[in-house]
């Protein structure tokens, strides 16, 4: 065998086991404070990726335990957005919006990269304050709280 096509073949090799080492050993940043993010939101879009889950029945899931048990979303009280959900039921407004309306809204909010790292049930519970008229004010503080319990 020729040794310049011995020394491709070996290259050829090398580069195939250094591109598979660094790919095997590459981690999603999927989570954050063990609850999926952003990232794990855009994945449920990535077609070349089985998922049991639509972003409707992950969302309708978070609505169903919130339903059913009365656990809070999230659970830290002061980044929870329950009055503001219970502010759309009382006022008629939640028969306004759709499931699809909250999944748009949601991938309009991670459309900011900066927004990857925060978890789901915040990105909905940002969602929800803006459904029920908070104001950009508002949305901007409460981001930046979650921002600081993502990065504590």
């Amino acid at each position: 065998m020729n040794n310049n096509l011995l020394i491709q073949i070996i290259k050829y090799l090398f580069a195939s086991i250094l591109i598979l080492i660094t790919t095997s050993f590459a981690q999603s940043e999927r989570y954050t404070k063990d609850a999926e993010n952003g990232y794990m939101w855009l994945a449920m879009d990535d077609p070349n990726l089985m998922y049991n889950l639509s972003k409707e029945n992950y969302l309708g899931s978070i609505l169903d335990r919130f339903r059913l048990t009365g656990e809070k979303y999230p659970k830290i009280e002061s980044l929870s957005c329950r009055e503001d959900i219970d502010k759309l039921f009382s006022e008629g407004k939640s028969d306004e919006y759709a499931l699809e309306d909250v999944v748009n809204e949601i991938n309009r909010f991670y459309s900011q990269d900066s927004n990857l790292v925060i978890p789901i049930v915040f990105a909905y519970c940002y969602t929800i304050k803006k459904f029920a008229g908070a104001s950009t004010n508002e949305l901007n503080e409460y981001k930046e709280k979650v921002l600081i319990f993502c990065n504590e």
